[in-house]
Order: C-alpha cells, then sequence, then structure tokens
C-alpha cells in the first residue's frame, strides 16, 4: 500500500484511506467557509476593521494550537483539512466586536487543545469544538460575551469592552430577557434582518443567514433536516411560551432572530461527524437541541444558552441514533444491499471465467495437439486407386 510518510517524530504514514476522509472533510469546510462569506462580509461592513482582525487571530490561535497540540501527542497532522480555520471563523463570528483579544485567543485554545484534539480530530470528535470553546469564555468571562457594542457610524472604531470608548447597545437577546418588545415599526424589522442592530458579529444579518441555510437545504440535505427540527422546535416554544406580551408571532420571530440561535442551528450544530445516522434520529436530534435552547433561554443565567444545547445533543447523539430505521431508509439500504450482491455476483463470475480461461492455456502449453495432415492430390489418389484395381 503506497503512503506517504508524516514527520519522522511522528512515526505515522497516511494510509489513502486517511487521505480520503482529509478530502472530504476539507471539501465540507470549504462549503462552510461559502456559507460563511456573507456574514464574513456584514461583520466587516457593520463593526469595520476589528471585526476582520478579530477573525484572523482567531484562527490563527486555533491552527497553531493545533500544529503544536498534534505534535505533542504525536497524532496526525489535520491541519490541511481547514476544520481549524472554520472553528476559529464561527468562535469569532459568535463574540461582539468589542470582546478582547484574550477572550477570543482563550476560546479558540480550549476549543482545539480541550475539545477536539483529545478526541483525534475533526471526524472522531465528540462535541463541537466551538460550541465547546464559547461555552468556556461565556462560564467564565460572560460579562465580555454579552457586552455587545452599538453599531458604529461610519468611519468610527468599535471599542473594546472596558475602555472609556466602549458603547453599550441593546441586542434582541437582552431584549428578550427584559420583556422588551421590538415594537411593530417596519424599520425595526427592516434593521433586523440587515443586520443594522447589536448582536454578535456574524449572527445578526438575517438575510445572509437565511442564504446559507438555503445552501444548506440544497447541498446538505441531512444538516438541513436537523437545522429545521431545531428552528421549528424553538419556534412552536416561543409561540407557546412568549416573553414578550405584543403577539406571539413577534416572539417567534425576535426569538428567531435574536442571539446566535439562527447561526448556530444553521453553521454549528448540524455538522456531518456529529450527527445520527437515521433520518428519525436526526429529526429527535434537532428538536432536543431546541428545546434545551429554549429552556436555557428562559431559565438559564444567561441570555443565550444554544451552545450548552449543542454540546447536550451531542452527548445524546448515540440515543438519537437507537430511533426506528425509516421507510424509505430501509428501502434504500435494500437496494444497496441487492446491488452489492449483483456486483459479487458479477464479480464471482469474472473471477471464475479468468480462472478457466488460465487453466485451458495452461493446458494446452502442456499437451500440445498435433494437427498436420497429409493432403494429397486428385490425381495421385486417382493412380492409387487404378494401382489396386489392377
Amino acid at each position: 500500500m503506497r503512503t506517504e510518510e508524516l514527520p519522522v517524530e511522528t512515526g505515522q504514514v497516511f494510509t489513502p484511506e486517511i487521505k480520503a476522509e482529509i478530502g472530504h472533510t476539507r471539501k465540507y469546510m470549504l462549503e462552510t467557509l461559502a456559507m460563511l462569506a456573507a456574514p464574513i462580509i456584514m461583520a466587516w461592513y457593520f463593526y469595520g476593521g476589528r471585526a476582520p482582525r478579530l477573525m484572523v487571530i482567531s484562527v490563527l490561535t486555533a491552527v497553531l494550537c493545533e500544529f503544536i497540540g498534534g505534535h505533542l501527542i504525536k497524532s496526525l497532522p489535520t491541519i490541511r483539512d481547514f476544520s481549524a480555520v472554520i472553528t476559529g471563523l464561527l468562535i469569532a463570528l459568535c463574540l461582539p466586536a468589542s470582546v478582547p483579544v484574550w477572550v477570543v485567543v482563550l476560546a479558540s485554545a480550549f476549543a482545539i487543545l480541550a475539545a477536539k484534539l483529545p478526541f483525534g480530530n475533526a471526524r472522531s470528535a465528540l462535541f463541537s469544538p466551538a460550541a465547546a470553546g464559547l461555552a468556556f469564555v461565556t462560564i467564565c468571562f460572560s460579562d465580555y460575551v454579552f457586552a455587545y457594542p452599538a453599531i458604529p457610524e461610519s468611519g468610527a472604531q468599535v471599542g473594546v469592552y472596558g475602555t472609556p470608548t466602549f458603547t453599550a447597545g441593546m441586542s434582541l437577546s437582552q431584549m428578550l430577557l427584559q420583556s422588551t418588545s421590538m415594537g411593530g415599526d417596519a424599520a425595526n424589522y427592516l434593521d433586523i434582518l440587515i443586520g443594522d442592530i447589536p448582536g454578535a458579529m456574524g449572527t445578526g444579518c438575517i438575510i445572509a443567514l437565511v442564504g446559507a441555510l438555503l445552501y444548506s437545504a440544497v447541498r446538505r440535505r441531512k444538516a438541513f433536516g436537523v437545522t429545521l427540527a431545531f428552528l421549528v422546535t424553538c419556534a412552536v416554544y416561543a409561540f407557546l411560551f412568549p416573553r414578550i406580551m405584543t403577539g406571539r408571532f413577534q416572539s417567534v420571530f425576535m426569538e428567531l432572530s435574536g442571539g446566535m440561535l439562527l447561526f448556530a442551528g444553521i453553521l454549528i450544530l448540524p455538522y456531518e461527524g456529529l450527527l445520527p445516522k437515521r433520518f428519525y434520529g436526526r429529526l429527535v436530534y434537532g428538536a432536543t437541541a431546541g428545546l434545551i435552547c429554549m429552556l436555557f433561554r428562559t431559565f438559564g443565567t444567561f441570555e443565550e444558552g444554544v451552545v450548552f444545547a449543542i454540546l447536550i445533543a451531542n452527548a445524546l447523539c448515540g440515543v438519537c441514533d437507537k430511533m426506528p430505521v425509516s421507510r424509505w431508509e430501509r428501502k434504500a439500504h435494500a437496494k444497496r444491499r441487492r446491488l452489492a450482491r449483483e456486483a459479487q455476483e458479477e464479480k464471482e463470475q469474472e473471477e471464475r471465467r479468468a480462472q478457466w480461461l488460465e487453466a485451458d492455456a495452461a493446458a494446452t502449453e502442456q499437451d500440445p495437439v498435433e494437427t498436420t495432415e497429409a493432403k494429397g492430390t486428385p490425381e495421385t489418389d486417382g493412380n492409387e486407386g487404378g494401382g489396386a484395381h489392377v
């Protein structure tokens, strides 16, 4: 088997199977990067140069931690699959633009060193690294995580939380926590749709996130099912138990648009490496995450609990996989088995035919048959016949 050797200190090799896994993960992460393009651009537009700087710092921290940590534990290097890059971007986009740099560094470092490398790589992790990193800084430094700055004027810079230049804004999550309605003005709805409202850097523009959701519906059917179950559960809960008194539908809109809920439901929760394999299991997985998320929002200490809901859903993935197999999955499985059986039978026939031809050729070489025949002319035959008659 041909392999590509790793650095000498690891003593390991890249087999073709591992290369295929890394290539598949790289393709998935590049698709995720395409889905993140619009939120990244909108974060840069609203919060200026500080937004991309925080993203770059977060990505560099994640990549460096994966590189150093992988060499320390002598594991296969997985920087080439871009999973660390996506983890760093997800963490940065879920934090406010006013957060200090060291909070971003701690979140990305925890995500890689504590939630990813101990379990191997992005394909074998038991928990979402991005959710784990965000949960860590939420518990330890909640004041920094939920200190959302007001949208700066054109050309103005975002102040760091805790400095005199910081100007606090009111996010939708904070409004819901205080049972404050957004009002019925159409301009308020437009501001929310385009992201012109205080919040985490990459989670505010609803139009950009809807575009990512549509991309998921076309290219990631399994992930889309999880996201849909998650969002429907959150919407039903918000409708039945509104936290504002100005209408149930406005409650649904504010809950789905506020905080990291929509962003996490589309881009963090449905990572393919952590999803149940069965259809009903994925629906239960998404619905469970949605219910836990809304319970955290209603009764929890923090204004946003979606990352904790995702981690709990990750832990319940094995339970969700015990759900019954759906009818179309049974049909698909039976079809795959039939095609595999037909392919195996055809392969066996080809092998038997090849063995028969080899045996026939060997027999011909060992016992050649003489086929030379003496052929006479008609005149000779006639003379021989005449002589005999005389």
